[in-house]
């Protein structure tokens, strides 16, 4: 194969490669989750996993954190307690949903996932569940927040539950 044609096939990889990358965005995800002690009446007796499975995450890499007055602000309150705060980097394509990040603590018995879809709008979509441990006669319960929320860049967004609630925000990079 002559040199020419191996240098013109290199450059047509590389306009691919540059065109199929072309819409890929990267974005900061932060999310803060708080318990909250608002009365309610609601009855909630949910007591199996109701989280849509997830294949894949995305990789675990940290974002910068611009909320961190917000969670001081929301620790020094009474009605809330906050008890996770983490940020992410991840790409979205275009008209496409980003690979989840996984939200775990453990000792809070939370756990699930968030995951933005990029489109004419940008959209959250937040899976997560919250075992209670506080008191004995709501051991086994399971909180349960789905939500998909439109949301602005750089703008803090409150998706909202009776016994706990997440913060999140994104921006771009």
């Amino acid at each position: 194969m002559s040199q020419q044609l191996k240098v013109f096939y290199f450059l047509v990889l590389l306009l691919v490669q540059n065109i199929a990358t072309a819409d890929v965005r990267q974005f900061y995800i932060e999310v803060i989750v708080f318990k909250q002690n608002a009365p309610n009446s609601e009855v909630f007796e949910q007591k199996e996993t109701e989280i849509e499975v997830v294949k894949h995450y995305a990789r675990d890499i940290s974002g910068k954190k611009t909320m961190s007055t917000l969670y001081r602000r929301l620790d020094k309150s009474l009605d809330y307690r906050p008890f996770y705060y983490k940020s992410w980097k991840v790409e979205a394509r275009s008209g496409r949903m980003s690979l989840p990040v996984e939200i775990y603590d453990a000792s809070q018995k939370l756990t699930g996932w968030v995951k933005i879809q990029r489109g004419e709008l940008l959209h959250v979509l937040a899976d997560i569940e919250l075992s209670p441990s506080e008191s004995v006669e709501e051991d086994g319960l399971i909180y349960h927040l789905k939500e998909k929320r439109r949301v602005l860049f750089k703008e803090v967004h409150y998706l909202d539950h009776p016994k706990f609630g997440l913060i999140v925000k994104v921006s771009p990079i």
